[in-house]
This record gives C-alpha cells, structure tokens and sequence, in this order.
C-alpha cells in the first residue's frame, strides 16, 4: 500500500460524522485489505506493548466500540460510516 494513515482517516471519517450527527457510526465498512492491514497493525500493536489483543471487528473511539465491516465493493482506501 501506498503511504496511507489507516487509523487517522478511519478515526478522521469518524470524526467528520460526528459532527454532522452528533453520535459516532454504529460501523464502519472498509475495503478487505484495509481491514487485514488494521488488524496487522492491532496485533502488532498489542504484541510489542505485551496487552491482550482486542476484538479485531470493532475500534475502540473517543465515542466508544464501532464496529467493523468488510466491503467488498470499496476501493483499498475508501472508509465509509453507516
């Protein structure tokens, strides 16, 4: 993948639609490679600081747990709020 900040556009599109709603997505879907490519990086995360994994379908927000979706229809780097 090109230079991409995964977890600040997913935490920016959360962001964006709070804002406009006043409550965080009840999910978020991206594409299969962003998901695989969060989850690489969650567990490598979690592996280095030595903290148990969490659930890899949701994202822990400022706004609490949002729940993960894969879209198979997304480009790599799309992330859209539903």
């Amino acid at each position: 993948m090109e230079w991409f900040d995964a977890f600040e556009e997913l935490m920016a599109t959360i962001e964006r639609f709070v804002a406009v709603h006043g409550h965080a997505p009840r999910e978020v879907a991206v594409s299969p490679q962003l998901y695989a490519w969060l989850s690489d990086i969650r567990r490598e995360s979690a592996s280095l600081s030595g903290s148990a994994l969490e659930d890899l379908s949701t994202i822990p927000t400022p706004y609490g747990q949002v729940s993960l979706q894969i879209d198979e229809a997304l480009n790599e780097f799309e992330i859209m709020p539903q």
